[in-house]
């Protein structure tokens, strides 16, 4: 019995310190309180810098992780603050939860966005979620996306392939994505417009960058 007790209270030691380390990861430093009273994109980039981890940035916005459970999308200019309000808008939609990585909150005036943290994909793991590859995927949307402006498809796909995504829950929701939100396919058949959230418990494969729209598009990239 005493081995037993000592066995446990070793396990249990070993655990407070695991989750003592996770803390740690967590930048103590930010307030997210203090950081929506900051005016000026300035101000916001500085307070960002000097406390959280830069993920990436692009010509539209700059990207940081906040804990293991959360980033904030910061918009540069116009474009990116038209991406951040389709994320905002779409990013709690029931009807979407299963593809897309949760907004958690956002600026008024779209100048951010915090969302879900996502892992990175590999192609290996998007093949065994799904049974496609992310490049039959991206053909499979572009052939949608023609098909639906009253085009020809652009590719020819292997049937067994085109039957299973024709089958998939999650290729339907995406077509029914970019038909609600006017969305094109391309990003959608790169690996990195995706990552790994846990769901229940699982890991699941959503879309973590889809703020952009035909319209987006046509006002600030063509």
């Amino acid at each position: 019995m005493k081995e037993f007790l000592k066995k446990r209270i070793q396990e249990c030691m070993v655990m407070e310190l695991l989750e003592t380390m996770v803390d740690e990861d967590y930048p103590t430093s930010f307030n997210m309180e203090h950081f929506k009273t900051l005016r000026t994109f300035a101000d916001r980039v500085r307070y960002c810098e000097a406390n959280l981890q830069r993920i990436s940035s692009g010509s539209s916005r700059i990207v940081y992780k906040i804990d293991n459970e959360k980033v904030l999308k910061l918009a540069k200019n116009e474009k990116g603050i038209a991406q951040d309000e389709t994320e905002i808008q779409w990013g709690n939609d029931s009807y979407f939860t299963s593809i897309l990585a949760r907004t958690l909150d956002y600026h008024p005036d779209n100048l951010w966005v915090e969302m879900e943290l996502a892992r990175k994909v590999r192609k290996t793991e998007f093949f065994k979620e799904f049974g496609f590859t992310i490049d039959d995927l991206g053909r499979y949307l572009r052939n949608f996306e023609e098909q639906n402006k009253g085009g020809r498809p652009f590719y020819h796909m292997d049937p067994e392939i085109k039957s299973r995504m024709g089958e998939s829950e999650f290729v339907n929701n995406m077509m029914d994505f970019m038909n609600s939100t006017g969305s094109p396919a391309g990003d959608f058949g790169r690996l990195n417009s995706y990552g790994i959230v846990k769901r229940d418990g699982h890991d699941s494969i959503v879309l973590v960058d889809f703020g952009l729209t035909h319209d987006v598009y046509a006002s600030y990239y063509s």
